[in-house]
């Protein structure tokens, strides 16, 4: 009797380009699926990818995405290694090199802009998955281990992979990074640089917040409001009201040129930041 490989084999369409990344590709695929004696139908049911993604798959005639190709690594046993390298080639445009965000390494990462670098890297290394997929992955293992995970928005996702925010727990931070296919293992040197960064932030809040302290305190008596008056004077910054009582609270004041009522800050002034808006786009308008 036939067996089922060599059945199949006859059946399937030949790889239309064998010998381009896409068609080696589409052959690991087939040769992954034969060395288990499956058919398509039944490695969609190993798998979890659709018949049809299968089919596509083995196609030869589009390259599949990422985690399907993760699927066969997982559930087929395609060597890993060579699945990635044939991945990569096959979905980089002819003549043209795939770019990845520079970022540095994760165990280096100590500023929140390294960070957001990185997490973008690891989205583009796992394929750049749909946010809607990212979602679907985080709502597959919550179910699982809903203590260690959140729920992962489409929006969410989308704004940390470009850029525009960090995770806000480390809860968020571990199911972004499971949505990118990233294991437990892996992910324990990106929760350490989480707690690194966030550590940092808060100290030089810390000694942001205690600088304004000390700052303030010389502006507290008769002598510090005078001194805080003299400073704004010398600007051509007319006092309006009184001292607030502390550098960093907006004070109200008239601008001696044009004669524009503005809210400034002394700890601005003082550092050369502070002066009338309105005469400052005048001076730079055409």
């Amino acid at each position: 009797m036939e067996t089922i490989r060599q059945r199949k084999a006859r059946r399937l369409k030949a790889v239309p380009y064998p010998e381009s990344p896409s068609g080696m590709l589409a052959l690991a695929l087939r040769e992954a699926r034969w060395a288990k004696g499956l058919t398509q139908r039944q490695a969609a049911c190993v798998t979890g990818v659709s018949a049809s993604g299968i089919q596509r798959a083995e196609s030869g005639e589009s390259v599949p995405e990422a985690q399907v190709v993760k699927r066969y690594v997982d559930k087929l046993d395609l060597d890993a290694k060579r699945a990635k390298s044939l991945w990569d080639k096959a979905s980089r445009p002819a003549g043209q090199r795939r770019t990845l965000t520079p970022a540095p390494a994760v165990r280096l990462l100590n500023n929140s802009d390294d960070f957001a670098d990185a997490l973008r890297r690891v989205w583009e290394e796992n394929g750049k998955p749909s946010a809607q997929t990212m979602q679907s992955r985080v709502e597959e293992v919550c179910k699982e281990a809903k203590s260690d995970y959140v729920f992962l928005s489409r929006s969410t996702a989308n704004r940390i992979t470009n850029r525009r925010q960090l995770p806000t727990s480390e809860k968020q931070l571990r199911s972004y990074l499971r949505a990118c296919r990233l294991k437990d293992s892996e992910i324990r040197v990106w929760l350490m640089a989480y707690q690194r960064i966030k550590a940092r932030e808060h100290e030089e809040a810390q000694a942001k917040r205690q600088a304004e302290e000390e700052e303030d305190k010389q502006w507290m008596g008769w002598k510090g409001r005078s001194q805080a008056e003299q400073a704004m004077t010398a600007r051509g910054l007319d006092p309006v009201e009184a001292f607030p009582g502390s550098s960093s609270a907006p004070w109200t004041v008239r601008c001696r040129r044009c004669g524009a009522v503005l809210r400034v800050r002394l700890a601005a002034v003082t550092r050369g930041q502070g002066g009338c808006q309105v005469c400052r786009s005048h001076r730079s308008a055409p």
